[in-house]
């Protein structure tokens, strides 16, 4: 798409630096800088990630929200323009990456076709040794490795891959473009990669943030039945190697998990979460949106956690604190309840 086309979509874009005839390929984010892509930049936390990932590059565009690009002062306009493949600015970033990411995933999904079954045209590539049930459905360009195992009513859209040994139970749902490595299992009644809970308010109206993420599931990883992993906005939600998710548990989009993570059933962590290597969340645990979770780090069930938790903390309670200090005051309130009621 053509970098000028962009203000038919989004009425406030100003283009700062760069051509009009400048082909667009996509939106990107901080975690998977991807060439002649953009990034949204609403405040300095995302610029300073920006220029520590991109490197000088010159491969990415910026969109920055114009009131924070104004208080910039000359030297960091300067640097930016120099680093950027362009720059434009928009008078509300939320808005404008719901405008935005809407032409971007028509045009990113405009030719997969998830109606004819990808056997029938010859697109699909599915190792002589896999297992498939009947009923499944299997879309344009899936890719199922050996000895894998797909059982009844499983629909697997266009461009997903299945690695070698992993098994997939009935009904579920696998959106298109995951990434499922070896060994993994995954139960009955999944939605796997489906879009995040993504909405900016304007003028009455929920305008979507449209999700082309999508999902990555490293090796030996098991998903319980009736969990949902979302997909990621601009780049992938990634469930790391090795880890466990119980029944009833819902991912939020742009999760990044470590390896040997545990999530107990009915669990739930909002989107943009991070999970160090070998973190546990206990059953009913829930996770704001953005937290950081550090490596071997516990949270038991039923907390309800807000805020960063560190490397190999044990937290509990609402809002989420150390164990000790959550079990110390339970114990108070219920002594002195227990003293007023006598």
């Amino acid at each position: 798409m053509k970098l000028g086309n962009l203000k038919n979509t989004e009425a406030s874009f100003q283009i700062i630096h760069g051509a009009n005839e400048l082909e667009v390929h996509g939106i990107t984010d901080n975690f998977l800088l991807s060439p002649n892509h953009f990034v949204f930049i609403k405040n300095k936390k995302f610029l300073l990630e920006w220029m520590e990932k991109n490197g000088g590059t010159q491969s990415t565009g910026l969109v920055i929200e114009k009131k924070f690009y104004d208080l910039m002062d000359v030297e960091s306009k300067s640097n930016v323009q120099h680093n950027t493949l362009f720059l434009a600015l928009v008078d509300d970033v939320n808005l404008a990456m719901s405008h935005l990411s809407k032409v971007f995933y028509y045009e990113k999904f405009k030719s997969p076709n998830d109606i004819v079954d990808g056997r029938q045209m010859g697109s699909a590539a599915v190792d002589s040794s896999a297992w498939i049930a009947q009923g499944v459905f299997i879309g344009e360009n899936v890719v199922i490795a050996a000895n894998a195992k797909i059982h009844s009513g499983v629909v697997l859209m266009s461009g997903v891959e299945i690695g070698e040994d992993s098994e997939i139970f009935s009904n579920t749902v696998v959106y298109r473009n995951v990434k499922i490595g070896k060994f993994v299992r995954i139960h009955a009644n999944c939605s796997i990669g489906a879009d995040g809970f993504g909405y900016n308010f304007s003028k009455g109206e929920h305008l979507k943030v449209w999700h082309m993420g999508s999902v990555i599931i490293h090796d030996h990883v098991e998903i319980g039945a009736n969990s949902c992993v979302d997909g990621g906005t601009f780049s992938p939600t990634i469930i790391g190697a090795g880890s466990k998710i119980d029944n009833l548990v819902q991912i939020g989009h742009n999760c990044r998990f470590g390896r040997g993570v545990i999530i107990c059933g009915q669990a739930g962590v909002a989107g943009s979460c991070t999970f160090g290597d070998y973190v546990v969340l206990g059953g009913k645990a829930a996770v704001g949106n953005g937290v950081s979770v550090g490596k071997g780090a516990q949270i038991a069930g039923n907390a309800g956690v807000i805020s960063d938790v560190g490397e190999g903390e044990v937290v509990g309670g609402f809002p989420a604190r150390d164990i000790k200090e959550w079990m110390k005051g339970v114990a108070y309130v219920r002594k002195h309840s227990l003293n007023k009621q006598t």
